[in-house]
């Protein structure tokens, strides 16, 4: 569950500056072009963390596009214009490194882990791959089966298809209502006009963040972002606002049962602030509080009473309407049980507050994590490109630790009374199918 919040200093206030921010071993500059660099200098690690960001998701997707940044995601790994299909995975490879990519509702980014000698290589291969791919009908249509058996396996996925009915529930307005990997009536159709539309249209400078963080000297990966990255051409764009839900005042329900299932797997969730609310972090508390390992209130109250198998959940921030979800495992017979268990627990904390020493415990441990957390040159670099591209405000990243430290408990309890509603919720159920009668 991510930890966001806005701020009134940062990119968007500071978008038509040059140096957009430079102290604490951290460099960020809008290019000519509009691209932003980010560079962190560390001399603590002998890696480096390469990654390219795009504020393009499928939240941005129209009706004949449903999966189409999922798909560029594939497409991107199948040749350059300077590279053959598989070639940069393989170089990747032989020295050591990792190559990936993630695509998400707001975002899709593409990242290499590797030793430091090799950035500069490995940061063109990125260059490469998201400024120049090859993109041809061929490999489109050699591509279309292998995404089209992801998506059989993601609906054969019983768990997958309880979130994508929870999404299709609690969404009525913004497209967090489609999943990411689009529909089999919309991927068969994908042709090169489309995809390069997509493409030119979206991958384009103003909605490019690279992030450089690790073992390097910053006025290098400067002068050869400015190199690369700098000369790249394409026309303006920036992620339109998505709409906000309507507040919900039901409860929309949803029952599926699958034969491979033998327990009852259960989503429930309540409407939340987008993640460019300061009203964010109190949802990242409260979620410690309740769900944060052993110690929290929801395992104590229900795992360790064997009630459930496993419990989960928190707050899951979009850039419109996000959720607050509650996701258990149980016998059958012990769900509605467990659910009435979870709906005591929240309202005798909505209505007596939470206790001063929960708040101020949970926060000293999502400090404490964030700080190990920080140790790994990724994990810092996707934190620095989420806070650029998704929150649009790099503020997030370097002000997180003192914006949690900030939190009251009066600030957890107005969540609380505000946005955990027992008479307006989103729930699926997940259970095997019933028996036949005789």
């Amino acid at each position: 569950m991510k930890k966001i919040l806005i701020f009134l200093l940062g990119i968007v206030m500071l978008a038509n500056a040059k140096v957009i921010y430079d102290n604490d071993n951290v460099y960020i500059e809008k290019l000519d072009n509009g691209a932003t660099l980010i560079v962190k200098e560390r001399d603590d690690t002998k890696a480096v963390a390469l990654q390219v960001w795009f504020g393009v998701g499928s939240v941005y997707e129209k009706d004949n596009e449903r999966g189409i940044s999922h798909f560029l995601e594939h497409m991107l790994f199948n040749g350059t214009k300077y590279t053959k299909p598989g070639e940069i995975e393989a170089e990747i490879e032989k020295k050591g490194g990792s190559i990936n990519a993630a695509t998400s509702f707001d975002f899709t980014y593409y990242h290499i882990e590797i030793a430091a000698p090799f950035w500069k290589e490995s940061l063109r291969y990125l260059y490469y791959m998201t400024t120049a791919p090859s993109l041809t009908e061929e490999m489109i249509e050699k591509e279309k089966p292998i995404v089209l058996e992801e998506l059989n396996r993601a609906l054969d996925n019983p768990k997958r298809l309880l979130w994508y009915k929870y999404n299709e529930l609690a969404y009525k307005v913004s497209n967090y209502k489609y999943p990411v990997i689009g529909f089999r009536e919309t991927i068969e159709k994908f042709n090169e006009k489309l995809v390069k539309d997509y493409f030119y249209s979206h991958y384009v400078p103003s909605n490019m963040y690279i992030v450089v963080d690790g073992n390097i000297d910053k006025d290098e990966v400067v002068k050869f972002v400015k190199e690369t990255f700098g000369t790249v051409k394409g026309k303006y764009y920036k992620p339109p606002p998505i709409p906000l839900e309507p507040e919900q005042t039901d409860i929309r329900k949803a029952v599926l049962r699958k034969p491979q299932v033998t327990r009852a797997y259960v989503a429930i969730g309540w409407q939340a602030p987008p993640i460019s609310s300061k009203e964010t972090f109190p949802a990242n508390v409260l979620e410690e509080i309740l769900f944060g390992g052993r110690t929290s209130i929801m395992y104590q109250e229900l795992r360790e009473k064997g009630l459930v198998q496993a419990i989960y959940g928190g707050y899951s921030g979009y850039k419109g309407t996000s959720q607050f979800i509650v996701y258990y495992i149980t016998d059958v017979d012990k769900k509605d049980l467990v659910k009435e268990k979870v709906f005591k627990i929240f309202k005798k904390y909505k209505e007596n507050g939470v206790p001063e020493e929960l708040v101020e415990n949970a926060k000293q441990r999502l400090i404490n994590s964030e700080v190990f957390s920080r140790e790994e040159v990724t994990h810092d670099a996707e934190s620095l490109g989420y806070a650029a591209t998704v929150v649009e405000n790099i503020d997030y990243d370097l002000k997180y630790i003192e914006n949690i430290e900030a939190v009251t408990k009066e600030d957890v309890d107005n969540y609380l009374k505000k946005y955990i509603k027992l008479n307006a919720y989103t729930e699926v159920q997940l259970l095997p199918e019933e028996e036949k009668k005789q």
